[in-house]
Order: structure tokens, then C-alpha cells, then sequence
């Protein structure tokens, strides 16, 4: 096994080598924790005390680690650093370049030490993270190694000798991350050829990342980045192969549109593949540019004088008629490639844009699967292999599913028999008499096409179902007991002791659960722009997998929005009460996830959260079970509203989206409202109440799914094709029997 040590670099303090180090650890944690929206505060304080903890390494321990890193932040603000700090330059064996690399950091620890507790614990929490990760056995073992176990001693023997360094950690989180330092590591090395010229640059240097979007990272104006590497690279005789899912993709892992645009316009060559993601194809499309076609048009026109009406064959007679006849040609500017055409590509097939050296040329690509010993085999007999071995049998996929495991043949099962609708489903939502309100369907009249081939169209507007969020006051009682995947996670969730209370000396405590919204894709993408979510069988999110910070709220103690506002807690009540009119909170942007929740380590601190501290439900943090108030009802929807958070930000399963709308499906049905909207607003005019409960005697727990907004422009004749969808949803519902 091979070790490695991403933070050791040979004379750390001279040609501010510290500063790349820094740089190279704020880049692996920002794709550990993800892009913030946040202010960009404890990012910067965070960045500082990360590098002026390297300058200590380096001269007190001469070589570090990241677990070394991780211990000095611990005790930044201690007098024992200084002391050593002080001790190391009294020793007069450092240059004057180091020795005030070394003053600097003194000062900035005694300054350090001055600031407030609650500000240095946001600091230390944002600037830890993704440190506390090298807590872990293996991972310290390989990237935490000692000096005389380190068998990759520096990234330039590997570059310039020519051999294949392979990245393979399973850890899905720290892959991301510590791909992103080896990789930075790999493309410092490659740059330093060119400021090294002992080091020869015949050999080329390679990358080749998959995911891409989970490595990427762009210097900001700083000393690395890929930007920088696709920029200088080729100099230093380099070549970047990057595969990602979209160029959204990437735009979402960086969080700024400029830095990708920027990155991406470095890439001379692009393939791509069937995308059906606009911006992809915006970008190709302009790239490619238009040419001039030729256009025909043909039309017939009769005109008659004194026509009379035939009242025995009908229409009319007329004895002077005349008829005109006109064809004209003219030449017109169209793209080379439309959205439609990168729709239409089939398997191994790619639109791409090859660099040859001197001159960019546009090509349509027929790829060769890499199982054909012979690759000058047609296109189209490819396809036909694929045709013969994927055709479509119901015993054929019944035998796939078997061979994929349980869950997919579950999976099978559900859609053959009426066990589908044995949880709610949604169809739970559809018939609903709030669906119509909720959905918000609406249609406006606009253009679509470039001038001068501009047509009318509609741009559609609506929402839809995503997740479901369940609060339940027993430990693995559940909605969605009859769904296979969920029924195995909430048996091993029974056996944690009894949890839920409610009115308990105005204390309410639940557990809760994210799922999908099952069948959702089945109705909504007969809409013009789809929107629903990936169909799974399992939880996104469990309160029972994080059993010890639900009942306590140990890992959001350092959650700096909470840390923030603690300091004026009226002011944070006062603001929540402000916006509970409107309802609505700070919502990052958090995609959808195949995953499904697992039992989590207990954590020293969750992730960095972007949610308010308070909204019109009350405090939000920490998010724990428990909530202190007399309402049943309101500790319902604090408690789902953090369990939310919990699935999009700790366990990344559940999507979040800008502008979405709640309601409630059980114990009564709602109309849709804002999170953290007024509970007498809800009361009054939403109905979102919990008569239900008391009418069946059915005390357990409450439902609610999330709306997401959606649009899209579509030519006219998709609104009598949506009008009709939305029309059948009720009668498709009530036929299959929910």
C-alpha cells in the first residue's frame, strides 16, 4: 500500500511554499464540505489560521502531517504556540525569509488570542471540518504516515520518471477531497518544471480525472487551481483529460459562473455526448457557431371576381379566377447543431470540437465500445450488437433484476402488483384538494429562437412533489413500511429506545425521515418540464442514524449562523417573527443523491449549515428532536424543517431548491406554504391543522412534502398535451385504487 503526505513539502518557509499548502487544503475541504453561500468571513479566518498553522509545523516539527495541523488548531490560542514560535527564532538557524514568515505568525497568534471565544469556535469549526477526517485509522495511515513509512516521497519523481499514480479510495467524501490535493500536488509539480530547469519537460505529464466535477478547483487569483494548470500546462508539456457529467455540474462545484466559464474556455478540444442539460448544449452550440442554408418557400394564392354561392355542391363559382403560384429561395444563418440533434445522439455517439494543434475543426464522433477486438467495425452493426443484447422482454428484465439483488426485484414486484400503493405515493398528493392550487400551473405567451427565426411559444411555469418528510414520536414507526428498501432501514431503527413525547411540560419530541416521493416521475414527466427526483426505495435521511446528536444536538454546537445569533438572541427571534409573514429561509442549492441514509459516526460538528438561526417556527438550531412549545403541530414543523437540513447537508441525499413550498398530507390535507411561514397564518388561512388527528383517533405523527418550482419554454402544442396530463392525473390515480 502506498502512503502519501499532502501537506510535507522540502523547505515549507522559503518561495512561500506555505501559501500553496494552505491553498491546497482550503481547496480539498471546500470540495469535502461543498461550495457556501455564506459570507466568505470564516472561509478567509479559517484560510488564515490553517496557514499560520503550517508556518508552526514547518519550523517547530520540521516534518507534519494533517493530524499535526488538526492538534495546533485545537490549541491555536494557547501561549505554549508563541512560547515555541518565540524559541524557534531565537535559534538563529532560519533564513531571513523564514524567520519572517515566523515573526508573522507570532504576531498573528497573539493576536489570534485575543479575539472572542464564540468567534474563534466558528473559526476553528469551519477550519477543522475536514481536518477531523484524518482521525480515521486508514485514512491517517496513508495520508498521515511518519517520515520513515512515507513511500511517495515527492510528486516530481513521479511526474518527471513517467510512472501511472491510480487514486482509488472508497470513502466517498474523502475522495473527493483528497483527490483534489493529489491532484493539486501532481499539477504544482508539473508548473515547477518551469521554474526548475534542471528538470526536463520531454516527458509529458498527464491527468486523467473521471466525475470531474467532484475534483475541480480554480485558484480565485491564488497561486493554484486548475485554471492555472489548463493556462501554463502546455509550456511545461502537460495534457488534462477531464470527463463530467455537464457543464452545470461544474458551475455548481465551483458556486461562482465566471471562475468555470473562465476554467472551461481552457479546454481546446470538447466531446460531448447525449446531454439533455441546456447550458451544455447552449455552450457547444454558440461555440460551433451558424452557417448560411438554404431556405425554399412555396405558396399558392387564388383570387376570383363575382364569385356566387353553389347551394348544390356548395362553396362558390366564379367565371374570372385567377391563380398565383410563388417559390422563393433565400439563404439563412442556423446553428450547426440544436438542442434537438444532442437529444437524438444514440449510444457511442458525440458531438466534439478537436484541437489539432493549429486549428479547431467540428466533427460528429462514432466511438468504439472498448469490448471490440476489431475497432474498424461499422456504426451501425454497433448498434445492432446493442439492439440484440438489450432487447426489451418482460422475462428478460425480470431475470436482470434478479441478478441486480434484492431491492431492484423488489422494486419489479411494485410495479406488478397493488402493493405499490400501500404507502404513500403521489397520488397521496394528487388527490388532494389543495393538488390544483399547489401545482400553480401557469402559462404565459413569449418567443422562442434567435432573431431573425423567431416563433411563438409558451414559457410553463409549476411545481412539483420531491420529498416527503415524516415526523413520527416512535422510533421506527413509519409511513413506509410496505416500501422494501425503507421496511429494512426502520428494522434496525426499532431496536433504539422509546424517543417520542408530546406535550410533555410543553416539550414535543419526534423522529423524522426524507424519502422521495414515490411514482412522482410517472404523472409530472408527461409535463413539459419534468423536475421530479431520482425513484429509490429507501430513506434520504434518518433521525435514527444520527440517534445520539437528535437527542442532544452535540454536532451543531459550533454551527456558526448559531453562534452568530446567540450572541442577541431577541434580535434572532424578532428577525424570524419579521420574515414569518412571507415565510421562506436561506436555502443552498443541494442536488439530488442515489444514496441512501446509512448510521452515522457520531460527528464533533456537522458541516457549516446556510439555514436561518430563526424563522417564524422558532430557533432552528440546534437540530435536534426536541422542541420546547406548547403546539404539537409547530414542534412538527421544526423538527421536519431540520431534518430536511440534516438530509441535504449532512447526509446529501435530499435536494434543496430556491423557492420551495410545503404542505401538509397528513393527519389533514393542506394548501402549500413557505417554511417558516406564521402558524396563525397557517392556521387561518392554510388549514394546516391537525383536526385529522382528533377526528380518527390516529395519533401518529405528521406527513408533509415539498414542492419544487420549475419552467421551461416549449412550442405551443405543449399546452393541450400538459392541460390533458394535469386532467388525468385524478382519474389515473382513482383508477389504480389509492
Amino acid at each position: 500500500m502506498e502512503t502519501f503526505n499532502p501537506v510535507y513539502i522540502e523547505d515549507t518557509l522559503k518561495d512561500s511554499n506555505y501559501i500553496e499548502v494552505a491553498s491546497m487544503i482550503r481547496a480539498a475541504a471546500k470540495n469535502f464540505s461543498g461550495a457556501s453561500k455564506e459570507s466568505p468571513i470564516w472561509e478567509n479566518s479559517a484560510f488564515n489560521l490553517t496557514k499560520n498553522v503550517v508556518i508552526y509545523c514547518a519550523s517547530v516539527f520540521g516534518y507534519f502531517t494533517l493530524t499535526d495541523c488538526y492538534k495546533v488548531m485545537l490549541k491555536a490560542d494557547t501561549d505554549e504556540i508563541v512560547d515555541n514560535l518565540k524559541a524557534e527564532l531565537a535559534s538563529d538557524k532560519y533564513g531571513d525569509e523564514e524567520s519572517f514568515n515566523i515573526q508573522c505568525a507570532i504576531q498573528y497568534f497573539n493576536e489570534y488570542g485575543l479575539f472572542e471565544d464564540k468567534f474563534k469556535s466558528g473559526v476553528l469549526v469551519t477550519a477543522t471540518t475536514f481536518l477531523n477526517q484524518f482521525q480515521d485509522y486508514k485514512a491517517a495511515k496513508i495520508f498521515c504516515p511518519k517520515q520513515d513509512d512515507l513511500t511517495i516521497e515527492s510528486m516530481d519523481e513521479i511526474v518527471d520518471s513517467g510512472k501511472i499514480l491510480l487514486f482509488n479510495v472508497k470513502n466517498e467524501a474523502l475522495a473527493t477531497s483528497m483527490g483534489t490535493f493529489v491532484k493539486l500536488h501532481f499539477q504544482r509539480s508539473v508548473l515547477n518544471r518551469l521554474k526548475n530547469p534542471n528538470r526536463s519537460k520531454n516527458r509529458m505529464a498527464v491527468i486523467i480525472a473521471d466525475e470531474y466535477q467532484d475534483l475541480v478547483s480554480v485558484g480565485h487569483g491564488g497561486t493554484i487551481g486548475d485554471d492555472k494548470i489548463c493556462a501554463k500546462g502546455r509550456e511545461a508539456n502537460f495534457f488534462f483529460l477531464a470527463a463530467s457529467q455537464s457543464i452545470n455540474s461544474i458551475h455548481n462545484s465551483i458556486g461562482n459562473e465566471k471562475a468555470a466559464k473562465e476554467l472551461i474556455q481552457n479546454f481546446r478540444t470538447r466531446i460531448a455526448c447525449h446531454s439533455s442539460d441546456l447550458e451544455t448544449i447552449r455552450n457547444f452550440k454558440e461555440l460551433i457557431g451558424q452557417e448560411e442554408k438554404e431556405k425554399t418557400s412555396h405558396s399558392v394564392s387564388e383570387q376570383s371576381q363575382k364569385a356566387t354561392r353553389n347551394f348544390v355542391l356548395g362553396g362558390f363559382d366564379s367565371k374570372n379566377a385567377n391563380i398565383n403560384e410563388s417559390i422563393s429561395t433565400s439563404q439563412q444563418k442556423e446553428h450547426m447543431v440544436t438542442g434537438k440533434e444532442f437529444s437524438q445522439l444514440k449510444s457511442f455517439e458525440a458531438f466534439a470540437q478537436v484541437y489539432d494543434g493549429v486549428e479547431t475543426k467540428f466533427h460528429k464522433l462514432f466511438l468504439k465500445p472498448y469490448f471490440l477486438k476489431k475497432k474498424g467495425v461499422k456504426h451501425q452493426k454497433v448498434l445492432n450488437m446493442l439492439k440484440k443484447e438489450k432487447g426489451f422482454s418482460l422475462s428478460k428484465i425480470l431475470r436482470k433484476f434478479q441478478r441486480l439483488g434484492t431491492t431492484a426485484a423488489c422494486f419489479t414486484t411494485l410495479l406488478l402488483t397493488s402493493n405499490a400503493f400501500a404507502f404513500p405515493n403521489v397520488c397521496s398528493v394528487v388527490k388532494a384538494p389543495e393538488f390544483n392550487s399547489c401545482l400553480n400551473f401557469r402559462y404565459t405567451l413569449t418567443t422562442c429562437g434567435s432573431w431573425p427565426f423567431i416563433r411563438p411559444c409558451y414559457r410553463f411555469s409549476y411545481m412539483v412533489p420531491q420529498t416527503f418528510i415524516e415526523v413520527t414520536p416512535k422510533a421506527g414507526s413509519s409511513h413506509f413500511t410496505a416500501l422494501p428498501g425503507a421496511a429494512i432501514q426502520l428494522a434496525g431503527a426499532k431496536a433504539l429506545p422509546p424517543f417520542g413525547t408530546e406535550h410533555d411540560e410543553d416539550t414535543q419530541s419526534y423522529h423524522a425521515r426524507t424519502i422521495s416521493v414515490p411514482f412522482a416521475q410517472i404523472p409530472f414527466n408527461m409535463l413539459p418540464c419534468g423536475g421530479t427526483r431520482l425513484p429509490k426505495l429507501c430513506f434520504d435521511g434518518m433521525s435514527e442514524h444520527v440517534a445520539e446528536h437528535w437527542s442532544t444536538g452535540i454536532s451543531d454546537k459550533y454551527q456558526p449562523n448559531f453562534l452568530a445569533w446567540s450572541l442577541a438572541p431577541k434580535a434572532c427571534l424578532i428577525k424570524g417573527a419579521v420574515t414569518s409573514a412571507t415565510g421562506g429561509t436561506d436555502v443552498t442549492f443541494g442536488a439530488d443523491s442515489p444514496m441512501c441514509s446509512i448510521k452515522l459516526p457520531t460527528m464533533p460538528s456537522f458541516p457549516p449549515s446556510s439555514h436561518s438561526a430563526c424563522n417564524g417556527w422558532g430557533v432552528f438550531y440546534p437540530r435536534m428532536g426536541s422542541y420546547n412549545g406548547p403546539a404539537s403541530l409547530t414542534g412538527a414543523l421544526m423538527i421536519a424543517s431540520r431534518m430536511k437540513s440534516i438530509s441535504s447537508e449532512v447526509f446529501m441525499a435530499t435536494p434543496s431548491n430556491f423557492g420551495e413550498q410545503w404542505q401538509m398530507v397528513s393527519p389533514s390535507s393542506s394548501s402549500c406554504f413557505r417554511e417558516g411561514q406564521n402558524i396563525g397564518i397557517l392556521d387561518t388561512i392554510k388549514n394546516v391543522r391537525e383536526i385529522g388527528r382528533l377526528t380518527s383517533g390516529k395519533l401518529n405523527g405528521h406527513l408533509f412534502v415539498v414542492w419544487k418550482p420549475v419552467s421551461c419554454k416549449r412550442d405551443i402544442p405543449f399546452l393541450a398535451t400538459s392541460k390533458a396530463a394535469i386532467a388525468a392525473m385524478k382519474p389515473m390515480c382513482a383508477g389504480l385504487g389509492n
